[in-house]
C-alpha cells in the first residue's frame, strides 16, 4: 500500500509551487551571472579595492586643474527672433518661419566646432600670448555638449563650451578666443552657406531657362500643328461630331436602301430603264405624237379585221401595211424630234405604247427614285469619308492630348522652379549684406574664482579618476570572476543544474560526512532495533530522498512512471547511491521495487549491498536463467529486490541494443511497480541511451563542484538528438548546515510541537491517520 508523505523541507516547498505538467521555463541568462558575482564577491571586491587605491594614489600626485566655460544660443527661440534672422525671408517668402526651419544637426555641428579648421585659429591666438601652449592641450581640455537632458522635453538650443587646463590664465585666454572664434564662425558659416546657395542658383538658372524655352517651343508647335486651344473642349467636340456623322450616315444608308428597293420594283413593273422612262414621259406629253400613235392603232385594227377577209398579197392588205409603215416612220421621226435625235428608244416597244395615267405616275416615280438614289449615294460617300476623318482624329487625339498635358505640366514645374530660384537668389543677396551675428553669448567666458579673485581649482578631475578606477576595478573583478568560472567548468550550486538541464529539479542530495557506510538502511534498522537515534546528518540525508521521491511522484506524475534510468554525465557523480536510496525510499512506501545494476562496465551495487554477483542482468539478457532465479532480496527491505549485473561476458553490452531487451524490460515492469536501472555514465558509454529508450526517461544526477558543465552539455545534446526524455535532475553533494531534527505541524486539536527522532517518526497521512515511517538508506554519494 502506498504511503503519502507530507514533507516540510525547503526543496519540496519550492517544487510544490510549480505546475506538475508544465515544462520548466528556460532560466534568464542574467541569473547565472548574478550567482557568479555573489560567489566571487570577495575576488571582485579585492580587485576593485586595489584599482581604487591605485586611482587614489595617482590623483594625489596630480597638479591642480582649472576649468571654465561659456554658453552659446545657436537657434532663435521666439517668433520675432526667427523673423529677424536674415535668411528667414529667403526660406519662408516673408512668412513666420517654423522652429524646424532653424533646427541644427547638433552632432555634426559639434564635430565641426572641434575640427582643426576651427580650432587652428584659436590655437594660434592663444600661442601668441602663451608660447608654451601646445595644440594637444587645446584638444584634450575642450568639452562641447548640448545643454539640457537627452529627452525632447528637456533639451535646449544652447551649447555648453568648457575648457580645463593647468594654468588659469591660459584657460581664460582659451575661453576668450573660443568665444570670439565661434561667434565669427557662425557669421562666416552663414555667409558661406548663402554664397554657396547663390552660386548654386546661378549655376542652375541657364539650364533651367533653356528647358523652359524648349518646352514652350514644343508646346507652340503642337498647338499649331493640331490647332489646339483647349484639348478638353476640343476632344468633346470631336466626339460629338463623330456621333453626329455616324447618325447621319446610318440615316442616309437606310434611305438609300429603301430608294433602291422602290427603283427595282418600278423598273420591273414598267420594264423601262431611267432613260426610257424619261423618253416615255416626254413623248406622252406631245399631242402630235399621240395622234400618230392613235392613227397607228386604227390602222393596226383595220389590218386585223381585213386579215380575215384578204390574204397578205391582196392590194388591200398591202395598202394597209404601207400606211402602217408610213405612220411608223412618222412616229419615229416625231420621237426623234422630241427626244433630240436619240435613237436608243426605238428598240423598246413600250416607248411607242400609249401610256395611261397610272403608268405615267409610275414612270414619274421611277425617274424620281433614280434621281434620289444618285443623290443618296453621293451623300453616303461623303458621310463615310467624313466619318473616317473624324475617327482618325479620335484615334490621334489621346496621344496629342497626353503630350499637350505633359508639356503643360513640365512647363509649369520648370516655370515655378525658375521663378522660385530667381526669388531665392534675390533674397539670398539681401541676406548676404547682413552683418548680424547669428549666435549669441548667454554667459561670458570665465573660470570660478573665490571672493578674493583667485581661481578655484577643479576637484572634478580627481573624483572622475577615482570613479574610473572604481568602475574599472569592478569590471575587471567581474571579468576575472566569469573567466574563473569558465575555467573551473563545474556546477557550484543546485540552481546551476536547474538552469542547464531542461527538466524539473527533483531534489538536492546533501553531502554525507559521517563515515562511509556500505548499507545505509541496515544501519538504520540496527539503530532502530537498539533504540538508538539516527544522527541529524544521517536524518537530513534520509529526508532528502523522501523529498526526492515526493517530488518525483507529484511533479512529474510518477503514477505513470514505471521505470527510470539513473545516470550522470561522468563517473563518480553519485548515481549508484541515488539509485539505491531512491529504490529503498520507494519500497518503504509499499511499492514493489526492482533495482537493476545495468552498469556492465563497473558494477557496484552488489559490493555496496554485500550481495553475490554470480548471476544477474547480463545472464537475463543472455537467456541463461529466468528473472525469478536472478532477483535477490535484502534483509530489512521487504519490498526491495535487487538484480545485480551478473556474469558479464565479452559482447554482453551489445545485447542492450537487441529487441529482446525491450521485451525483457516490459516483463520486469509488469512484475514490479517501479524498476530503477543504475547505468554507466553518459560520457563513458551509450548503454544508458538504449536503456532509456525502453523506459519512461532518465533521472540525471549531477555532482556539484565536480561534474564538468561542458561534458554535461555534450551529453544533453546527444540525448536531444536521440529524442530521449529527461524526467528530472538531481543535484548531488550539496553543502548544507547541520540542522536539528525538528518539525512542526498544526493538528486538528490545536498547534503542537513534536520532536522527531529516527525511531517511530510519524508523518501525517491524509485519510489514514499517522503511519510509522520506514528508515531510509543513509549512504554518502559515490
Amino acid at each position: 500500500m502506498e504511503q503519502e508523505f507530507e514533507l516540510q523541507d525547503e526543496s519540496f516547498e519550492e517544487v510544490e509551487e510549480s505546475p506538475s505538467t508544465k515544462k520548466p521555463k528556460k532560466a534568464s541568462p542574467i541569473l547565472p551571472l548574478i550567482r557568479t558575482v555573489q560567489r566571487k564577491l570577495p575576488l571582485i571586491t579585492g580587485i576593485a579595492g586595489v584599482m581604487s587605491v591605485l586611482a587614489w594614489l595617482s590623483t594625489a600626485s596630480d597638479a591642480p586643474t582649472y576649468g571654465g566655460g561659456f554658453r552659446l544660443l545657436v537657434e532663435p527661440i521666439t517668433s520675432e527672433g526667427r523673423i529677424a534672422e536674415p535668411t528667414a525671408l529667403s526660406r519662408t517668402d516673408g512668412g513666420v518661419p517654423s522652429e524646424q526651419l532653424f533646427k541644427l544637426d547638433y552632432p555634426t555641428q559639434l564635430e565641426i566646432l572641434r575640427s582643426p579648421r576651427v580650432l587652428n585659429e584659436v590655437y594660434e591666438a592663444v600661442k601668441a600670448k602663451h608660447p608654451e601652449f601646445i595644440y594637444p592641450e587645446l584638444v584634450s581640455g575642450l568639452v562641447l555638449q548640448r545643454s539640457g537632458g537627452k529627452s525632447r522635453s528637456t533639451e535646449t538650443k544652447i551649447l555648453d563650451v568648457m575648457y580645463q587646463g593647468y594654468n588659469p590664465d591660459t584657460v581664460q585666454t582659451v575661453l576668450d578666443e573660443l568665444s570670439k572664434k565661434y561667434l565669427r564662425y557662425s557669421l562666416e558659416d552663414r555667409k558661406t552657406r548663402i554664397s554657396e546657395g547663390v552660386k548654386f542658383i546661378e549655376d542652375q538658372l541657364p539650364t533651367l531657362q533653356d528647358r523652359v524655352d524648349k518646352l514652350e517651343s514644343e508646346l507652340q508647335d503642337l498647338q499649331q500643328t493640331y490647332d489646339l486651344l483647349d484639348p478638353v473642349s476640343q476632344g468633346q467636340q470631336i466626339s460629338a461630331q463623330l456621333l453626329q456623322v455616324t447618325d447621319q450616315l446610318k440615316s442616309t444608308q437606310q434611305d438609300l436602301q429603301e430608294t433602291r428597293t422602290l427603283y427595282a420594283t418600278l423598273q420591273r413593273q414598267l420594264q423601262l430603264n431611267p432613260s426610257e422612262a424619261i423618253a416615255v414621259s416626254s413623248l406622252s406629253q406631245d399631242p402630235r405624237y399621240q395622234q400618230l400613235l392613235n392613227s397607228m392603232n386604227e390602222i393596226e385594227s383595220q389590218i386585223a379585221v381585213e386579215a380575215v377577209r384578204f390574204t397578205a398579197e391582196s392590194p388591200t392588205m398591202q395598202r394597209l401595211e404601207q400606211r402602217r409603215a408610213n405612220l411608223n416612220d412618222l412616229i419615229i421621226q416625231r420621237a426623234q424630234q422630241i427626244l433630240g435625235g436619240s435613237a436608243t428608244v426605238s428598240s423598246n416597244s413600250q416607248i411607242s405604247t400609249v401610256q395611261d395615267s397610272v403608268r405615267q405616275g409610275m414612270i414619274q416615280q421611277l425617274v424620281d427614285a433614280a434621281n434620289k438614289m444618285e443623290v443618296l449615294e453621293v451623300r453616303n460617300r461623303i458621310l463615310s469619308q467624313n466619318r473616317d476623318i473624324v475617327e482618325r482624329q479620335i484615334q490621334q487625339y489621346p496621344m496629342i492630348s497626353r503630350r499637350y498635358n505633359e508639356l503643360q505640366r513640365q512647363l509649369g514645374i520648370a516655370t515655378r522652379t525658375l521663378d522660385q530660384l530667381l526669388s531665392q537668389r534675390e533674397s539670398l543677396r539681401v541676406a548676404a549684406a547682413q552683418n548680424q551675428v547669428p549666435w549669441e553669448l548667454v554667459s561670458e567666458p570665465r573660470i570660478p574664482r573665490d571672493p578674493a579673485g583667485n581661481p578655484i581649482p577643479d576637484p572634478v578631475s580627481s573624483r572622475k579618476k577615482l570613479m574610473v578606477g572604481v568602475m574599472a576595478g569592478v569590471m575587471m573583478g567581474a571579468g576575472a570572476a566569469i573567466l574563473l568560472e569558465k575555467l573551473q567548468d563545474i556546477f557550484h550550486e543546485a540552481n546551476d543544474v536547474k538552469d542547464l538541464i531542461p527538466a524539473p529539479m527533483l531534489g538536492s542530495i546533501p553531502r554525507y560526512l559521517s563515515g562511509d557506510p556500505s548499507v545505509g538502511f541496515l544501519m538504520g534498522t540496527q539503530a532502530n532495533a537498539k533504540g538508538a537515534e539516527l544522527d541529524p546528518e544521517a536524518f537530513g540525508f534520509q529526508d532528502a530522498f523522501n523529498s526526492l521521491y515526493a517530488n518525483l511522484r507529484f511533479l512529474v506524475q510518477s503514477a505513470s512512471v514505471r521505470s527510470l534510468v539513473i545516470c550522470s554525465p561522468l563517473a563518480d557523480d553519485g548515481k549508484t547511491t541515488v539509485a539505491l536510496n531512491l529504490a529503498e525510499t520507494a519500497a518503504g512506501t509499499g511499492q514493489r521495487v526492482l533495482l537493476v545494476d545495468a552498469n556492465f562496465r563497473t558494477p557496484e551495487l552488489h559490493t555496496k549491498l554485500g550481495l553475490k554477483n554470480i548471476s544477474g542482468f547480463a545472464d537475463l539478457l543472455q537467456k541463461t536463467a529466468p528473472l525469478s532465479n536472478l532477483v535477490q532480496s535484502v534483509a530489512g527491505a521487504e519490498n526491495l529486490h535487487i538484480l545485480t549485473a551478473g556474469h558479464v561476458k565479452p559482447g554482453t553490452t551489445r545485447l542492450l541494443a537487441s529487441p529482446y531487451l525491450r521485451r525483457t524490460m516490459e516483463s520486469m515492469q509488469e512484475a514490479y511497480d517501479l524498476v530503477i536501472y543504475d547505468s554507466p555514465s553518459l560520457q563513458s558509454a551509450i548503454d544508458a541511451n538504449f536503456l532509456a529508450a525502453a523506459t519512461d526517461g532518465i533521472l540525471m544526477v549531477v555532482a556539484l563542484r565536480q561534474t564538468s558543465r561542458a561534458k554535461t552539455k555534450q551529453s544533453l545534446k546527444k540525448l536531444e538528438e536521440y529524442n530521449i526524455s529527461i524526467v528530472g535532475s538531481i543535484a548531488n553533494q550539496v553543502k548544507t548546515k547541520a540542522a536539528k531534527v525538528r518539525d512542526r505541524w498544526d493538528s486538528s486539536d490545536g498547534e503542537e510541537e513534536v520532536d522527531l527522532a529516527y525511531e517511530g517518526v510519524l508523518y501525517p497521512q491524509p485519510a489514514m491517520g499517522f503511519v510509522e515511517a520506514q528508515p531510509t538508506l543513509a549512504q554518502n554519494a559515490e
